[in-house]
Order: C-alpha cells, then structure tokens, then sequence
C-alpha cells in the first residue's frame, strides 16, 4: 500500500470518522439537554405561578381569625344581646367594619356572608343570610366536614369566569359549638389573572383547567388539539411521566400542576416550535460541517500526495541502486524542504559508500601485505626473547644472579608489551608492574615496593596497560627528583560496587599550577598543547579514555600532590557484569 494511501485511511480513522460520531453525539446530547431544560423552565413557570395563586388562597383563609377573635361577632351569634340598642350599637362599630374589611385586605373578595345558626335578626342586614340558605351551597357532608381548623373551597362556573368560596365555620370561645358559617366569596378575577399569567408566558399555548373528575372548567387550545388528543394528552402525562409526543405532525410538550386548595389541575400544553427549528437547524450546520470536512479531506489529499511524490520517486530509485551502481545518483527533483534534504544526503551517502568500497578493497590488499610481512617480523621477538634467555642462563652460571633477573623481567616486559590481545587480568597487570618495578629496584637499591590487594579481586578483566603508566609517572616526575628512601604504594580495593585502585609514592609531588595542568589534561577529550610540550599528563589522559571506553563513562582518574609531599594517583571504575561477584580462584 503506498504511503499517501496509509495517510488518507489514518486521516479518516483517526480524524474523519470520530469528528462524525462526535458531532452526532453531540447533536443528540444537544438535543435532549435542550428539550430538558425547556421543559424545566416551562414547569418552574407554571409552579412559580401557582404558588403565587395558593399564597392569595391561603391570604384569604387567614382573615378567618379575624372574625373568630371578633367577640362582639360572637356574643351575637350567641345570642348574648338581649337589647336591640345594644345589638345596632355593636354591629355599627365592631361587626360592620370587620366584614368591610375583608374586602380592603384581600381586594379579591368580591363579598362576606355570614349564616347564623341560631340567631334571626339582621338576616335582613347586607353581610348575613339564613342559615337554611348555605344549603344552597354546600350539601349536609360538606357541612359536617367543615371544623374549627378546615375549611372547604367550592368553585362555579359563571359567565365571568370560575368564582371561588371559601367556607368555615365558627364557634364559641371554647370551641365547643359552631355558631355558624362564614363565607367568602371571591371574583373571577383571581383565577383568571392565573390564567392570563400563564399565557403570557408562553403566548399561544394550550391551557386546561380540570377538576379531580376531569371536567374542563377553562379550554383554552388551538383547533389542532381535539377533546381525545388532550385526553389522551393528559393521560399519557399522569400516567407515563412522558415529556414529548409528536402528534398532527407537531412536537407538543405538557406541564402540569395541581392546586390542592381547589383541587383542581392545570396543564400547559405547549408546541416548542421555535426551540425545535433551532434544533433543527443545527442539522444544517453538521452537514455543512461535514461537507466541509470532506473537502478539507480532498485538499489534504492533494497536499500529501505532492509531498509524497518524491519519496516514492526516491524509493524506486533505490531498489534500483546495487553494489555495482553505487554512482547512480538521484536526478529528480530535489526541493528545499526536509525531503529535498533527505534527497540529498541520500546522494551524499551512496557517494561516501562507494568510496569506501573502493577503499575497502584497497585495505584488504594492504592487509594481506601486512600478514604476509607479519609473518616474517614474528621470528624477530622470538629471537629477542632467545637472546634474553640465553643471558639470563649465562649470568646464572657465573653466579651473576642480578642479571639474570634483570633479563627475565625484561623478558615479561616485552612479552607482555608484544601480546595482541586488548584486555587482561588485574593479576596479569600487577605481575607486569612488579616485573617494571623489580628492573627500577635493581638501578635504585633503596626503592621500595608495597602492595595491599584484595586477592578477591584478580581475577578481574581490564584493559592493558592500565597501571604501569601511572606507576612510570611516579618513577619520572616524582621519585627521580627525590633524594633519600623512596616507596611507591599500590592498593586495590572495593568500595561498594566500585573497584579502586589508588598508586601513591613519596616523591618531590607537583606544584599546584602544573597539578591543575595535569587534572586538565585528564578530563579533557584531547591533551592541551602544554601537556604535550611538556608530556605532563599524557599517560594519565589515555589511561582516562581506556577505562572509560572499557567501563563505561562513569569510571573516573584523579590525582592528588603537594608541593614536596609525594603524589596518589586513583582509578574508579565499576566492573563489568560479568566479573561483578567473582572470586579468585585457589592459586595453591
């Protein structure tokens, strides 16, 4: 599969198609969530507006206490005025204006009727009824259900609209008998500023008022909505808790409330038209997304397939390249971008390829020469090593027992010095320094030599050479200036996972200026100028490289002088894996 075709299918997995099933997720989500909240705010509407309508309700029960505490209400309905004077006196100043004032503190009351139970007079007076007449209202269950804490709303229809009562009785101080029955009688205007609250709310909606046995008392619908559709309607919403129904093709949502007062049920049956059309409309814009996307897609289409060109073009131009056509440079076009420069470091590449071939053949040519004069040079040390033995077995048969080890550590120098292999054992490196150590003793009598090893380390691998520079260093720049006892103390130790190795010598030390020269020196990738002048520093530096290429770059070299105090050259390295727990051997 080409690579601009991996592209536009990883284009589409990964962006195209969860873009699609996000925008839908989200449409959906977007959706309900608004439908939900419209529903929300329709139903805190019409609760708001019923609480408000249940407070003027129980306003109007509340003025019951008034007339309950009124005592000269309730000496006449006692019967407690023997005199007509009295009774004209008390209703003019205490009765009279008690029932004016229902009136002025609920402007809703339309009127107060008072029915005595026992008492005939002022029946005739604006205010007071016979009490035969409440059964013109009220049946003898209603009127028994009546008690000195419940009241009974009643409703009827008229032409203005649904009229309230409210109807409770009153008794006695002590509660013990009703005197009789009061009655206020409220407008229409109560329920219908109700109503019209409603409606201006939402204008255009569905509103009905039903009582507990569904009797519509207030219809106000468009043609659309039939007595079975809004029976159905309120049904389904009682009994379903459902919030949406399509029905002639429109989407209808119903709100509900009940007045427990009245025990009526008002419900708002609404068309969220303008809600829905924007819903609807967000339809649109996920297709103009989408078609926009699917554009973008072609663009980028076109984009990655002019980027791709050329690496298509470089990779058949590379199966074409062999061993043999190494010179074959790319000719196309070549670009500033990052594929232009890839272009060319490609060329650049086949190119330095097909010098070193050319290069190569040459070594091996040089390298078979090289054998062939090897294998003539091998019989030059075997005679250098012929030639030390045959002094050392002279010397030892004249008793000259000096030079005869002198010749056989010189042997073991140069046998060791001529090994090929790159790495040895510490046992190896530490016989090596005792052989160069053993020749410097036979030249300075009073050179002494102490060594405290860690036997459990021998058995260690490291590179060549490692030790008898840093002990050549001490003999050079320290002890050959020293004048007197000379020692040179070599330890090996572990120090937690660490090997270290420290070579410390009583000579003349260094000077703090050339100190500072030498640990340059080391650290540095390439000796500085002075230490080459000077050859300050050099074995030290490749001694540095060798372990660090050998033991990684954690290993470390130090050094340690003062002026005329002698020196402490120290090596930190951590051993390979392989040589992490051993153990030397049993060397009997």
């Amino acid at each position: 599969m080409r690579i601009s075709t991996k592209m536009v299918i990883g284009y589409v997995l990964l962006i195209v198609l969860p873009f699609i099933l996000f925008a839908v997720f989200i449409y959906y989500q977007l959706n309900d969530k608004l439908l939900t909240q419209y529903r929300l705010v329709n139903q805190q509407n019409i609760e708001q507006l019923a609480a408000t309508l249940d407070s003027s309700l129980n306003k109007i029960e509340s003025l019951r206490s008034i007339y309950q505490n009124n005592t000269a209400l309730i000496d006449y309905l006692r019967g407690d005025y023997m005199e007509e004077r009295d009774l004209i006196y008390s209703y003019l100043r205490d009765i009279s204006p008690a029932i004016s004032f229902a009136s002025l503190a609920e402007p809703s009351i339309e009127s107060l009727v008072i029915y005595p139970r026992s008492q005939t007079r002022l029946l005739t007076v604006s205010g007071f009824s016979a009490y035969n007449n409440i059964y013109d209202s009220l049946s003898k269950d209603e009127i028994a259900s009546l008690g000195p804490t419940k009241g009974l709303w009643k409703y009827s229809m008229e032409e203005s609209g649904l009229s309230l009562s409210y109807y409770y009785k009153i008794y006695n101080d002590l509660y013990t008998n009703d005197l009789g029955i009061i009655a206020f009688h409220v407008k229409p205007v109560l329920v219908q500023q109700f109503l019209q609250n409603l409606q201006q709310v939402h204008p255009g909606n569905a509103i009905i008022l039903m009582d507990q046995n569904k009797r519509i008392l207030h219809d106000e619908r468009d043609a659309e909505l039939t007595n079975l559709q809004l029976t159905e309607l309120t049904s389904i919403n009682q009994k379903d808790g459902l919030d949406l129904f399509a029905m002639n093709d429109h989407a209808r949502m119903i709100n509900s409330v009940t007045i427990p007062r009245l025990g009526l049920e008002v419900f708002e049956i609404n068309k969220p038209d303008m809600l829905l059309q924007a819903v609807q409309s967000k339809k649109w814009w996920v297709a103009g997304g989408i078609g926009a996307l699917i554009l973008l897609t072609v663009l980028y289409y076109l984009i990655v397939s002019s980027l791709t060109k050329r690496i298509l073009l470089l990779s058949r131009h590379m199966r074409r390249v062999g061993s043999d056509s190494l010179n074959n440079h790319f000719t196309g076009k070549l670009g500033t971008d990052e594929i232009g420069f890839l272009i060319r470091n490609y060329n650049a590449m086949i190119t330095r390829m097909d010098e070193l071939v050319n290069h190569v053949q040459k070594v091996e040519l040089l390298k078979k020469e090289a054998d062939f004069k090897m294998l003539q040079a091998q019989i030059q040390p075997h005679f250098l090593y012929n030639t030390l033995e045959t002094m050392r077995m002279l010397a030892r048969s004249n008793r000259d027992y000096t030079v005869a080890d002198m010749a056989y550590s010189l042997a073991n120098l140069l046998r060791y010095s001529l090994s090929k292999s790159d790495d040895t054992l510490v046992k190896d490196e530490l016989d090596h320094v005792r052989a160069y150590i053993g020749i410097h003793q036979i030249r300075i009598p009073d050179l002494v030599c102490e060594m405290n090893i860690d036997d459990s380390l021998l058995t260690i691998r490291c590179p060549r050479f490692i030790l008898q520079p840093l002990v050549e260093n001490c003999m050079l720049h320290g002890l050959s200036k020293k004048r007197g006892a000379k020692w040179i103390s070599i330890g090996i130790r572990r120090l937690d996972d660490r090997v270290i190795v420290e070579i410390a010598d009583n000579g003349a030390g260094i000077e703090s200026g050339r100190l500072f020269q030498v640990q340059h020196a080391i650290n540095e990738r390439e000796p500085d100028n002075i230490s080459v002048n000077t050859g300050m520093g050099i074995g030290l530096h490749n001694v540095a490289q060798r372990i660090k290429a050998y033991f990684g770059q954690d290993s470390a070299i130090s050094i340690a002088s003062r002026n005329g105090d002698g020196a402490i050259c120290s090596l930190s390295f951590v051993p390979r894996e392989e040589d992490r727990y051993v153990q030397t051997d049993d060397r009997g």
